[in-house]
């Protein structure tokens, strides 16, 4: 054996990664790739958001409506009682005049909404309503329908 080494001997015996372990590394880090390229490629995208259908009130008539808001759109929305733009998103309110839940709600629009200052009072219990307005605590008894 010679001291004097070629160039092809100091590239296969100096590097740790040559020869069987570099060819294994090579194929899993190869095989990482081309599996993530293709599972980006055969993703579905993302689907569209859908609005949640939210309770809305004329502010002609009074009468509540169901709508879902769709993306981009802004209040008031097209009433189906005045054919106008006069729908604002509700609040609920579940108590009755004599202080006790109902199931089904009285809906209010806030008066902020309406562009008016002062406290928006419900109609059917006369409480104050606010925005996100919380339900009557589970202790309070039902009224009777």
């Amino acid at each position: 054996m010679t001291a004097q080494t070629t160039t092809s001997d100091r590239v296969t015996k100096g590097h740790p990664l040559s020869g069987g372990l570099g060819i294994f590394v090579f194929v899993v880090v190869f095989g990482a790739a081309a599996y993530l390229t293709y599972r980006t490629l055969t993703t579905a995208p993302m689907p569209t958001s859908v609005g949640l259908p939210s309770m809305f009130v004329c502010s002609e008539s009074g009468k509540p409506f169901e709508y879902t808001l769709k993306n981009g759109e802004d209040t008031p929305v097209m009433s189906p009682f005045s054919i106008k733009k006069t729908g604002y998103p509700a609040e609920s309110c579940y108590w009755t005049k004599d202080g006790k839940r109902k199931s089904k709600p009285t809906y209010v629009i806030l008066n902020s909404r309406l562009g008016k200052t002062g406290d928006t009072i419900c109609p059917d219990c006369g409480r104050p309503v606010t925005d996100h307005n919380p339900l009557p605590p589970a202790s309070t008894p039902m009224a009777k329908e």
